[in-house]
């Protein structure tokens, strides 16, 4: 019989999600969901790609300049190491239990070394400013200018926010931890904005993947190693569908090979 924790529906264990003990979000946060499939804890991996060595270097263009709501009494800044941007997306992808070189990949594909970060920079926040300015102005800017994919992961408003709402309903917990979601004066992180703070882009992005990687495999709950199809699958997905969709996972395939035989290096991936 199911304890006060669980209960059974159509053959699916249901676990009963957790609270927060934080009084602010318990006066400021409704509760994710009564119950969900999965407990959070289901980890994806790839065993094949374990020996493609950690990156230390520098990044190859000027990405310390972001978007960032400082932490705590942090004194407010906007240039970060390289080190600390990749200990960002080991976090991210450890928080969401999927392989922290698939995020990396990903990172790399939006933001390659040969992209002008310049005026990539100024575009996506171009973007974010529209987005934000729509959700504070009740929806005076076009959707489709609004939601066009922006930020550090490139995702559009409502792949983001899809994304966010999987977290919730089926692994019981927000897409990101509260020392994230949180950050000054208490302030809440959990925009659901693209590119409005580049870390929490991370852990939307995160979310997204771990999305993708229960649909693609056809197992909510996903847990376990994934095949070189069904990564490639998944990385197409992120990308969208369609022959760009294919080159564009055909190129972090070639990439994740390269990097693995020690001729090109992952810039995001540091263990």
């Amino acid at each position: 019989m199911a304890d006060q924790h669980t209960r059974q529906k159509d053959g699916v264990t249901y676990v009963k999600a957790g609270t927060s003990t934080s009084t602010e979000v318990q006066q400021t946060e409704p509760e994710v969901l009564s119950y969900c499939r999965c407990t959070g804890q289901e980890l994806t991996t790839l065993p094949e790609y374990a020996s493609v060595p950690s990156y230390t270097g520098d990044l190859p263009s000027p990405l310390q300049i972001m978007w960032y709501a400082p932490e705590g009494n942090e004194v407010p800044r906007t240039e970060f190491s390289d080190s600390e941007i990749r200990g960002w997306i080991r976090d991210a992808a450890n928080y969401h239990r999927i392989p922290q070189i698939l995020l990396a990949v990903i990172l790399q594909q939006e933001n390659g070394p040969g992209a002008s970060k310049a005026l990539q920079f100024g575009e996506r926040s171009l973007t974010t400013f529209l987005a934000i300015v729509d959700e504070v102005a009740f929806d005076i800017v076009p959707d489709r200018i609004a939601g066009s994919s922006s930020g550090f992961v490139n995702m559009s408003r409502t792949t983001l926010r899809k994304a966010a709402t999987y977290t919730e309903n089926y692994y019981c917990k927000r897409p990101m931890p509260e020392d994230v979601q949180y950050r000054i004066f208490g302030y809440n992180q959990d925009t659901r904005i693209p590119g409005d703070d580049w870390k929490a882009d991370l852990y939307y992005a995160a979310a997204h993947l771990r999305e993708l990687i229960d649909r693609v495999t056809g197992t909510p709950c996903h847990q376990g190693s994934l095949t070189a199809q069904q990564l490639k699958a998944v990385i197409g997905a992120y990308n969208g569908s369609g022959p760009l969709a294919e080159k564009y996972a055909s190129d972090a395939m070639d990439l994740l090979e390269r990097a693995k035989m020690g001729s090109a290096s992952l810039y995001f991936y540091e263990r």
